[in-house]
């Protein structure tokens, strides 16, 4: 049990580079390993949130279109996004105000000369 470096030392030293060595590529292996699957979540991640903005965008360009039914399809799509909880709803706050502001209109909008109150309050 109390064979320390003298175990060692009878090695060959071709046996402990081949161990060094071995054990150098495992840690080598597990830090690629831990690298590539942050780096694939962060994409993963961004592309989820390019597809979102093209959403919202899309939506926002409907609303905005002189077409009657095509303003409509936005709102009603843009108010679904809003409310939805699962991935795909608006989650950027500026994002949020200008949806709600082009889906609600002028209604929920503060009015500056009273004290605080929405024109749609009494």
């Amino acid at each position: 049990m109390t064979a320390g470096t003298e175990v060692l030392a009878a090695w060959p030293p071709a046996a402990v580079a081949t161990v060094v060595g071995s054990l150098l590529a495992l840690a080598g292996t597990g830090i690629g390993v831990v690298w590539s699957t942050v780096r694939w979540r962060q994409e993963r991640d961004r592309n989820e949130r390019a597809h979102r903005w093209a959403q919202v965008t899309w939506a926002i360009e409907m609303i905005c279109a002189g077409d009657v039914a095509r303003s409509e399809i936005g709102a009603r799509a843009v108010d679904a996004m809003y409310e939805m909880q699962i991935p795909g709803q608006i989650d950027d706050p500026i994002a949020r105000v200008v949806v709600k502001f082009l889906v609600e209109g002028d209604d929920h909008v503060p009015d500056p000369s009273n004290d605080g109150r929405t024109s749609a309050d009494p």
